[in-house]
């Protein structure tokens, strides 16, 4: 067994924003699971109603870094600023919710010393059902099951489907955004 616990950063990331969304004086709390053998979640969130009753949720978060392209060759060629890759996986029956994660650094061209307030993140929120669906409808332009899926935005107001969208329909998931699912 290793002596030392350790939490994903992207894991933290989550975690902390459910804590500012979420907050203990409303009776959550997040879980952290200390065995890594916990397959299928990766936090838990707790929400005790009052003195007898509570419910926990169970949450898996998949991570992607960000990417950028090279401007486009033609003008009518749309592409985003950042871009999200994530593999294709079975969603997990034992996660409640499934926490598609990105992070990246808003100003790219900020070369100076920077905090860690200089990186943010674009985080999705589904239900396992909802994040099913979504797997499932990953096909490649022929119809293939796409190994792979992402997301393309410029900024939080629109976040559309880029890769593992058959119709290439432009499908805008910002709604599906942590903040907006969360109501508190």
């Amino acid at each position: 067994m290793d002596p030392v616990f350790t939490l994903q950063w992207p894991e933290f990331i989550v975690a902390q924003r459910l804590q500012s969304l979420l907050p203990r004086k409303d009776g959550y709390s997040i879980l952290v699971p200390l065995s890594r053998q916990e397959k299928g979640i990766d936090l838990a969130l707790l929400h005790q109603s009052d003195k007898h009753k509570s419910k926990t949720v169970t949450i898996q978060v998949k991570a992607s870094r960000t990417y950028s392209h090279p401007p486009p060759k033609r003008k009518d060629t749309i592409r985003f600023q950042f871009y999200t890759w994530f593999k294709r996986f079975d969603v997990p029956d034992r996660a409640d919710f499934v926490i598609l994660i990105g992070m990246y650094a808003p100003d790219l061209g900020k070369t100076t010393r920077v905090s860690a307030k200089r990186f943010q993140d674009c985080s999705l929120l589904f239900t396992r059902e909802e994040m099913r669906t979504l797997i499932e409808d990953c096909k490649t332009v022929r119809g293939k099951p796409d190994r792979m899926f992402g997301f393309g935005f410029n900024d939080l107001s629109k976040i559309i489907l880029t890769r593992g969208d058959m119709n290439r329909s432009g499908q805008d998931f910002a709604e599906y955004l942590l903040e907006r699912r969360i109501q508190i």
